[in-house]
């Protein structure tokens, strides 16, 4: 699978800030890269270097294989991208507001206009004032105005910011068609683990301007497992009693004396048999699932994405 983004070491400080630093991406051809990060964790920030909105203090980006200083142009043509709220001519239609785009943008044929709307859904509304727009139609008016030219990249930025849930899922549905059906690769930043868990193929964790991972959906989904959870009055004998007693090996103890066992599922009996025998308190026990929350939460030490 060939790369389509790869920076380097790419850094942006203002200052003595550091809202970037050293952040070393990959992106593959295909894939709906999901870039999570809590609010000012330099999610923005990165995509506007990516775009060459910005310059970066230090690193490089190479898309398509070609450096983004060098070949910035040409590059930029290939890429369609949304960034925080779309802004349009709110007194102008959908129609009229991607003329505009358009021309600037040098296309000629009004059919990718209309094939643009019908794309997002928007097909019956393209003459209806902007100003009377909701929301999650902007947002939809936005990605059309991005795929105009047919573009190999697609880059979002917080793509479901502010919709309700209904728009959250339609939005969904559309970035889903567009990497499986149009074939372009998708880019998109979100503070929402449940978008990014629903859409990415992979996922990048950004916090304080540092990526933490990057990970496959699939390594993530194997690592966030089904586990025993116990909470005992000692966590010392019990573990000794989980690999003398039971032959448990894969567990893991936690604070406040909890374990999570991730394996025997379905001897969860014996399990608070033998600690009750050996006159170990067991005050919580039950099946329970690790998930994206978790996972974040134990690679930035605490706190968790709104």
């Amino acid at each position: 699978m060939s790369v389509i983004v790869k920076t380097t070491n790419l850094s942006k400080h203002y200052g003595t800030q550091k809202a970037v630093e050293d952040l070393n991406l990959v992106v593959k051809k295909g894939e709906i890269y999901g870039f999570l990060g809590r609010n000012g964790a330099g999610k923005t920030t990165t995509i506007r270097m990516l775009l060459g909105l910005i310059q970066p203090t230090r690193g490089d980006i190479e898309i398509f294989g070609e450096n983004l200083k060098s070949s910035k142009k040409s590059i930029l043509q290939r890429i369609g991208s949304t960034i925080e709220y779309p802004g349009f001519y709110p007194n102008l239609t959908a129609i009229e507001n991607l003329k505009i785009n358009a021309r600037l943008i040098g296309l000629q044929k009004e059919n990718y206009i209309f094939e643009a709307l019908e794309i997002v859904g928007l097909e019956d509304v393209g003459k209806k004032l902007v100003q009377n727009y909701s929301l999650g139609m902007k947002q939809r008016l936005g990605i059309a105005r991005a795929i105009l030219h047919h573009p190999e990249l697609l880059i979002l930025d917080e793509p479901t910011n502010g919709l309700d849930p209904v728009g959250i899922k339609e939005m969904r549905k559309l970035i889903k068609e567009l990497a499986e059906t149009r074939k372009i690769t998708i880019f998109m930043s979100s503070h929402l683990l449940s978008e990014v868990q629903q859409l990415a193929t992979t996922i990048g964790i950004i916090h304080q301007g540092n990526l933490l991972e990057e990970i496959s959906f699939g390594e993530l989904m194997h690592r966030n497992r089904r586990y025993i959870e116990v909470q005992v009055s000692n966590d010392e004998r019990a573990s000794m009693l989980l690999e003398r007693e039971l032959g448990i090996h894969d567990y893991k103890v936690l604070e406040e004396r909890h374990i999570r066992i991730y394996s025997h599922y379905d001897e969860i009996g014996l399990i608070n048999q033998v600690f009750v025998q050996n006159q170990i308190l067991v005050t919580k026990l039950g099946l329970s699932e690790e998930n994206l929350e978790d996972y974040f939460v134990s690679l930035t030490g605490g706190g968790s994405i709104a």
